[in-house]
């Protein structure tokens, strides 16, 4: 399975997801399919890091569309332009991307103060209150530093469900099949700006969906 593919798959099962919040909250089964994706994006972003030539430029590129993801996350999940709640999951990828490039300089320098800025990066997302929060960083970090162990990021998973009791979230460990069957080839597409773009797009287009039928513009 392509890194194409392992794209694909994570942007289709993450509309179904949001498609579930919004308009079928009584269809719990969509949630289970929609909690397929973030590992999946994690583990890309992990692949991403990893093999980019240019890290400021990708962070900068991250940077960028969490910015512009924003207000149409905010449109859809909380109904207003621009609000402080929660902030969507680009934020926690470009933390994960800063955490992984200190743990990095750490080790290699042996700075105890990259290590610990690493730390309080980490942490970070659940005081800026970060879609998915530490769990999402950490999910990161477990396909980075267990690089051989693909599947670690399923004990994380576990804990946190022990931990919260959110019975939707364990099923994010069937994300290990996908991740398991990756080739570690590109695929025959990139389309790598598509991918960025379709977030904040597909959020625009089912807040505009959702507002047009809260407001019986449609006829029935």
């Amino acid at each position: 399975m392509s890194a194409f593919t392992l794209k694909f798959l994570a942007l289709v099962t993450m509309i179904i997801d949001h498609v579930g919040a919004i308009f079928f909250p009584q269809f719990i089964w969509l949630r289970y399919i929609g909690r397929l994706s973030m590992p999946i994006y994690a583990f890309l972003l992990v692949q991403g890091y990893m093999h980019t030539r240019n890290f400021n430029r990708y962070a900068l590129r991250m940077g960028i569309f969490a910015l512009l993801s924003e207000v149409p996350y905010d449109l859809l999940f909380q109904g207003t332009w621009l609000e402080f709640r929660r902030q969507n999951i680009l934020f926690t990828f470009l933390t994960a991307l800063f955490v992984m490039k200190l743990l990095d300089a750490s080790a290699k320098s042996r700075n105890i103060f990259m290590f610990i800025g690493a730390v309080i990066l980490t942490i970070l997302p659940y005081f800026l209150h970060f879609s998915y929060g530490v769990y999402g960083v950490l999910t990161v970090l477990c396909f980075y530093l267990f690089q051989k162990y693909r599947v670690a990021f399923a004990a994380l998973t576990y804990g946190q469900y022990t931990q919260d009791g959110n019975t939707t979230q364990l099923y994010a460990i069937a994300a290990a099949i996908p991740v398991l069957l990756y080739n570690s080839k590109r695929g025959a597409l990139s389309l790598k700006y598509f991918f960025y773009i379709s977030y904040p797009a597909h959020m625009l287009l089912l807040y505009a969906i959702h507002y047009v039928l809260a407001n019986h513009l449609l006829p029935f």
